[in-house]
């Protein structure tokens, strides 16, 4: 009966010796305490609300770092174009020089043309994350014109009306658009802007095609052709100081070619070719009549690419249980042709390079402007930085005392548990030991006495 007992007893302690020095390994193994909610449920729940704010912490330095790389392209492309404006300035210098002939101002002022179209060619190519931050929101895109390959399809003839509207919106960074028109005898006339009012080539407002649509002068084509609905912004007012009527010309970075109107020498055909263009353009043909016309393109800009998105982009410097996330905005710096009021300027004569370095001037000081603000929102996001890093620091070391194993503590405890769990063993064996001795010594004595 003792020895029944006494091995029960064996059994439930040797159970309860097996879990401690189970669960012992087991925290050593995983460097955990809880390794489950039975092991501390409270501790459970607030390790888990750690574990959150931890990786919220890591994946807002991930943003911030994003932002940072957002900020230094646009801050790149800004550098390339103030060194631009500055080699524009010293053209202009040069050519308010008395001592320069026609010939070597109209040197200069090809060099100048050129950098006027790399300077708007850095505006419309500085892309980061899928966004354009040196162009406005405005100069990308038309809501109420169609492109010119929603219009037409590539290299077929077809007919169309024509009126006072806008047919075809053409972006920028689009190569070798060519448009032949056959007005039917009615005298329709192709006709490009900038979607600012800028008129490029077409023919002037004096025409009989503006005319007969009620325009003659730029009042009345400000009320009521240059509207949002034909693709033109809201402060649109007419220009024509460069408006090619014939011929080829490097428009503030549109390189165009124009037949011109050719219908009073009884050429019904009108033929336009836009090898490239550096900004937005839209296409109208003016008239009352009725016209056959092929658009062709080798490309078109944004095409088969990516749509960008519009609007300032806003990083995520703190996001709090509670409190909520805060932003770091970084708004948009458009620093294109028109934006730093560039478009038109030439080197042609003094009075045109004095107007031309006066502009300069002022694109400069834009410029300047806007790689500050970059440089400030760089600043701030790195401080964003450096302060999530404390904050990261001090909730992973709470996270820490809550859920890490006390390695001391632990081994402690184990070999405790293998030592207690050895003299059991040791103690069964001897008992068992005793137990056999005890029943041979009844069974002799049973023998003996049968």
């Amino acid at each position: 009966m003792l020895s029944v007992t006494g091995n029960y007893q064996s059994l439930g302690l040797s159970t309860l010796q097996n879990t401690a020095l189970s669960t012992r390994l087991e925290r050593l193994s995983s460097g955990l305490r809880i390794n489950s909610a039975a092991d501390d449920s409270a501790g459970l729940q607030i390790s888990n609300r750690l574990a959150s704010e931890k990786r919220a912490y890591t994946q807002l330095n991930r943003n911030l770092n994003d932002g940072i790389s957002y900020a230094q392209i646009a801050e790149g492309g800004l550098q390339e174009s103030a060194a631009i404006l500055q080699r524009m300035r010293q053209l202009a210098i040069q050519s308010q020089n008395g001592i320069n002939s026609v010939s070597d101002r109209a040197a200069l002022d090809k060099e100048f043309q050129q950098l006027k179209n790399a300077l708007n060619g850095i505006a419309y190519n500085t892309d980061a994350f899928n966004r354009l931050p040196l162009v406005d929101d405005s100069d990308l895109l038309s809501a109420n014109v169609p492109s010119i390959s929603d219009t037409f399809t590539n290299g077929v003839n077809q007919s169309m009306t024509s009126g006072l509207r806008s047919i075809a919106y053409i972006p920028a960074g689009s190569t070798n658009i060519q448009i032949n028109l056959n007005d039917n005898g009615a005298n329709d006339d192709i006709q490009v802007f900038t979607v600012d009012g800028k008129h490029l080539a077409g023919t002037p407002l004096s025409a009989g095609t503006w005319n007969s649509n009620g325009i003659s002068n730029s009042t009345s084509i400000e009320s009521t052709f240059f509207l949002p609905t034909n693709g033109y912004e809201p402060t649109a007012s007419y220009d024509d100081s460069n408006l090619l009527t014939i011929g080829s010309a490097t428009i503030d970075g549109n390189s165009i070619s124009f037949t011109g109107d050719q219908n009073a020498s009884g050429n019904l055909n009108e033929t336009l070719t836009i090898a490239s263009n550096a900004q937005p353009l839209i296409i109208s043909v003016i008239g009352s009549g009725a016209f056959n016309v092929t658009a062709s393109w080798t490309s078109l800009g944004n095409e088969g690419g990516p749509t960008f998105t519009l609007g300032p982009v806003d990083i995520t410097a703190t996001n709090q249980l509670g409190v909520g996330t805060d932003f770091i905005e970084l708004t948009k710096t458009p620093a294109t042709l028109t934006d730093l009021g560039l478009d038109g300027t030439s080197l042609q004569n003094e009075s045109d390079a004095e107007s031309a370095l006066e502009r300069i001037d002022s694109a400069l000081q834009s410029v300047s402007e806007s790689r500050a603000f970059y440089g400030a929102k760089i600043n701030q996001m790195a401080s964003a930085i450096r302060n999530n890093a404390i904050g990261f620091e001090n909730i992973s070391r709470a996270h820490s005392q809550i859920t890490d194993a006390d390695f001391a503590s632990e081994t402690a405890l184990l070999t405790q548990a293998q030592i207690v769990e050895q003299a059991s063993i040791s103690v069964r064996a001897q008992a068992k030991s005793s137990d056999e001795q005890v029943l041979g010594l009844l069974n002799d004595t049973v023998n003996q006495s049968a």
